[in-house]
């Protein structure tokens, strides 16, 4: 077998359990040989050395559970397997295995009696259409195409022998770049990595979608199709409609994965993915898109689950504030000059009754999506100027108070509240901010900005290490 999967056979010991990879196997369980159990490396350290990379395809939060969807892939696309069970056998091992991982790579604070991973391997014989329709207007700039469409790149490179692949490129105006083609080569030659080159302005993304649908059209002996679509823009050119490019996917049978890049309004991008079985990813990164698109076509055939279960004692912490823990208790004073002269000059504002020279408290003035809880596109840039803020001095920590008063708030205002501090702190780290320097909380938020309302006040307090 050529293309994707790991064509040699290997076996290596894995805490008392033997797994192979072998000819007709397209996983690449071979992993290096580091501290884990029986020898083997752990996630972190494979992550952490450069040997693997992570994709999160989807995180689903639940009264009892955490659950984050993701795969694994070695610097050439394989995904990586052999990491969980019922491929190895001992829970104690997969969770020694995963512990780390979770607790810096995802920042969920976790004990190891609370992680469990099972490994999915789906769809290993079966084939798939898949077709990239690929927002190109103007307001993509070049450098961010440039990496949007090296993303693209790197995924077409892992496709399976047995897959079809198709690009359509959009402005306000369609060209199909790549024919519908199960021809590897020919499919990379034909792809472009060129930036901006459509010489149209506009955004017509129902007429991009519809041009891809008709390439996964022909594609008769496939399994599943798949289209992919990209877009950092709302729709004001199309002469196709959404009710059009439902109805031809679902006489097709194929799954939308809209991926949004700073969107005001994806509530169309939302009802492709829904009503198609797909799954929208929003972006406010640009170094996401390398993981996005490699993501979800991997994981159409192989994913960790990763569970960790919430006890009684951390749903009392998340009512009483506290929902992830840094490292320790801070001391020192923070001078505010200093910082507020690193700081945004606008959205940004001391709040002096709460402030002392143990800690510096801020109130910031973010908006956030009702349904989803992101940062609102436009309130990127201030976070940017923190993080950049927390990068140059490393002798500060964060704690973000985001939310309604805990005192009396119904367990919906306090998640609601807990999903907002969780989003702007994974937005930090993100950026390079270490996890451990920066808290989240739900509640004690300090009087925000007058215009804000009372359920979206958010605090930082800024601590010395």
């Amino acid at each position: 077998m050529t293309g994707t999967w790991t064509t040699y056979m290997m076996t290596f010991v894995l805490a008392g359990a033997v797994a192979f990879a072998g000819a007709d196997g397209p996983f690449n369980v071979g992993v290096p040989m580091a501290s884990g159990p029986g020898g083997a490396a752990t996630v972190r350290e494979l992550v952490h050395g450069g040997q693997a990379k992570f994709a999160i395809v989807e995180k689903r939060v639940f009264t009892e559970r955490t659950e984050v969807e993701l795969v694994l892939t070695d610097p050439s696309g394989k995904t990586i397997g052999g990491l969980a069970t019922p491929y190895v056998q001992d829970e104690e091992d997969v969770r020694l295995l995963w512990k780390d991982f979770v607790t810096a790579n995802l920042a969920i604070a976790a004990l190891p009696d609370q992680i469990s991973v099972r490994e999915e391997r789906k769809a290993e014989k079966e084939s798939f259409a898949v077709a990239f329709a690929l927002d190109h207007s103007p307001s993509m700039t070049m450098p961010r195409a440039i990496r949007m469409q090296k993303a693209v790149q790197q995924a077409l490179a892992t496709f399976d022998v047995n897959d079809y692949a198709s690009v359509v490129k959009f402005t306000s105006r369609v060209s199909t770049e790549v024919s519908l083609s199960r021809d590897k080569e020919e499919v990379m030659k034909s792809f472009k990595v060129n930036g901006i080159n459509l010489r149209s302005d506009g955004t017509a993304i129902y007429d991009g979608a519809m041009e891809a649908l008709d390439e996964l059209s022909q594609a008769q002996d496939v399994s599943k199709r798949i289209l992919i679509l990209f877009t950092d823009g709302e729709d004001n050119s199309s002469s196709a409609t959404l009710n059009d490019v439902l109805a031809r996917a679902t006489e097709l049978d194929v799954r939308i994965f809209p991926v949004a890049y700073g969107v005001s309004d994806d509530a169309p991008l939302h009802t492709m993915a829904e009503k198609t079985g797909g799954r929208l990813h929003r972006l406010h990164d640009v170094y996401d898109f390398d993981r996005v698109f490699l993501g979800i076509y991997a994981a159409l055939r192989h994913s960790y689950i990763v569970s960790v279960r919430t006890t009684k004692q951390r749903n009392d912490d998340m009512y009483q504030g506290a929902v992830i823990s840094a490292g320790g208790m801070s001391a020192g004073s923070v001078r505010s000059a200093e910082v507020m002269n690193l700081m945004p000059k606008s959205g940004v504002e001391i709040a002096s009754l709460a402030s002392t020279d143990q800690s510096l408290v801020l109130n910031v003035d973010l908006d956030y999506d009702d349904e989803s809880s992101d940062v609102d596109v436009s309130d990127v840039p201030m976070l940017d100027s923190v993080a950049t803020m927390l990068i140059q001095r490393s002798d500060l920590a964060l704690e973000i108070a985001s939310g309604t008063d805990v005192t009396g708030a119904s367990a919906e205002q306090v998640k609601s509240a807990q999903k907002r501090a969780q989003v702007v702190r994974d937005l930090l780290i993100r950026r390079g901010v270490p996890p451990a320097r920066v808290q989240g909380y739900a509640g004690r938020s300090q009087a925000a900005p007058n215009h804000r309302p009372p359920g979206q006040k958010t605090t930082f307090v800024i601590t010395k290490l």
